[in-house]
């Protein structure tokens, strides 16, 4: 697979690969410059570049999660040692392991998206076993359905998406994979009516008609939905088999009944119960029987006729016990069945014994945690989230500091308690957008409107579809009414 790097060609190459779990390396070249993602069974696994500002190491240091001297020594002992950067960075204590896989995430994202804004080069999918990959095939905390997403974000002719899209007179279901149709994707709120309005019914120009935004945006949300396989098309149904005429089915029966045994005259499996042999005696018997044809052109076909019913006459005789058929005289009618005897009682189970409590992980903590905040339990969400938080490391602390914030803000007087489980959030992985939105909130909350908007545009700088940070930002921007200011870095992000 290989082709030119026009405009919109990624996202389907990135929907195939997706979609059909492929393994092997994708390579993405433009010039001098080389973009590398390699994929095992649809998943990205890890990324390397020849483009300078995408390097780990300028990756991190951009996002403020390593400084300039931390890098330096890094490379030194690099240098020196010969080893991987991202190890040698976990060596000198600058990253855990979580950390790093969140670090090389993060580096294959910006390769993406880098590579997403070319409108010339080349790219070439270069397909492996699975086993090729064995040692680096662990899939990287990154979702396939947003860095799809990002993709079809990227295309500015809307000719593109139309083309893309195809015929609209064709039906879409929601997807029949259910890792396909409830994958972890941040829809906003154009994608989630169109996917509500998906219905097994409806063509795709039927579901565009019903959304409230410009059919530019509607098609764009479509084309997305269908390149992560959320919902797909209904296959054209197969053209009917030509049937064939009565005359050459009984030609063809006559000719091949001679050599077939009971069962195979009969069409049933052998040892089939009687049921099946007399509804397919019945079958056979009303077609082929002769008196049930007196089209003009089925004369001559009357000893041919004949002779197949008392084929099948015979098959079915052969193949029905005597026992099975209707009894002629007393004496072969069946003496009558003694009553079953009476079925003993079933003993009396014990009642079952309480099970002990069940100690609950982390993750079955902060699950809870976030259930209880959904249902506006927020005390309940905080009682959680303080217990998860000692045992918890890596990824799920960071999400226990998160779940803390949002419940602390809930109740009063929250928002400085808040404003610091964000900031140790963001000590431990500076590339978290939904903490640096939150964060934004509670500046604007306090009127910080200058703090506001930078902690809103470093969410999209790590997330350019983040929905609601698009939507502040507008907020603050507009200052809540009248004409909004100069476009801006939000410009930017909607020309996207």
């Amino acid at each position: 697979m290989q082709g030119a790097l026009a405009e919109g060609a990624l996202p389907l190459v990135l929907r195939t690969l997706y979609l059909g779990r492929k393994t092997g390396l994708l390579h993405v070249t433009r010039g001098e410059e080389r973009g590398g993602v390699c994929f095992v069974q649809g998943s990205i696994v890890y990324g390397e570049t020849t483009i300078q500002e995408c390097r780990m190491g300028e990756t991190l240091v951009r996002h403020g999660i390593l400084n300039y001297w931390e890098l330096e020594r890094a490379r030194e002992v690099k240098n020196v040692t010969g080893r991987r950067l991202g190890q040698v960075l976990v060596d000198l204590g600058a990253l855990d392991a979580s950390g790093l896989e969140d670090a090389l995430a993060l580096q294959v994202r910006e390769v993406l998206l880098t590579v997403f804004s070319w409108r010339d080069g080349s790219y070439r999918f270069e397909e492996h076993d699975p086993s090729f990959f064995r040692g680096y095939d662990r899939p990287l905390p990154l979702s396939m359905g947003e860095v799809i997403l990002d993709a079809v974000w990227s295309i500015t002719d809307p000719e593109i998406i139309r083309f893309g899209l195809g015929n609209l007179d064709r039906v879409l279901v929601p997807a029949s994979d259910p890792l396909l149709r409830f994958q972890r994707i941040t829809l906003n709120s154009t994608d989630g009516f169109l996917l509500s309005r998906v219905d097994g019914g409806s063509t795709a120009s039927q579901i565009l008609r019903m959304a409230p935004v410009t059919p530019e945006e509607a098609m764009r949300s479509l084309f997305g939905l269908v390149c992560t396989g959320m919902v797909e098309w209904v296959p054209a149904p197969a053209a009917p088999p030509a049937r064939r005429s009565l005359r050459d089915e009984i030609v063809d029966a006559y000719d091949r009944v001679r050599g077939l045994r009971h069962h195979e005259v009969l069409g049933v499996p052998e040892g089939a119960p009687p049921t099946q042999i007399q509804e397919a005696f019945i079958r056979l018997a009303k077609l082929y029987h002769p008196d049930a044809h007196h089209a003009p052109d089925l004369v001559d076909l009357k000893d041919k006729l004949e002779a197949l019913f008392q084929r099948v006459n015979e098959a079915h005789q052969a193949l029905t016990p005597k026992r099975d058929r209707a009894p002629t005289s007393a004496r072969e009618a069946p003496p009558p069945a003694p009553p079953p005897a009476p079925a003993p009682s079933p003993p009396v189970a014990p009642p079952p014994l309480e099970p002990p409590p069940a100690v609950r992980t982390v993750e079955e903590l902060l699950d809870q945690a976030a259930e209880s905040l959904a249902a506006g339990r927020h005390w309940e969400a905080l009682q959680a989230a303080d217990q998860a938080l000692p045992e918890a490391q890596g990824r799920p602390r960071r999400r226990a500091h998160i779940l803390r914030a949002q419940a602390l803000l809930k109740g009063d007087g929250g928002r400085r308690a808040a404003e610091e489980e964000l900031k140790a959030a963001l000590e431990e992985d500076r590339s978290n957008a939904e903490a640096h939105f939150i964060l934004g909130t509670i500046y604007q909350g306090g009127g910080a409107r200058v703090l506001a908007a930078s902690s809103y545009k470093r969410a999209l700088d790590l997330k350019p579809r983040y929905a609601e940070a698009l939507e502040a930002l507008a907020t603050l921007e507009t200052g809540g009414a009248g004409e909004p200011k100069p476009p801006g870095l939000l410009g930017r992000f909607r020309r996207s």
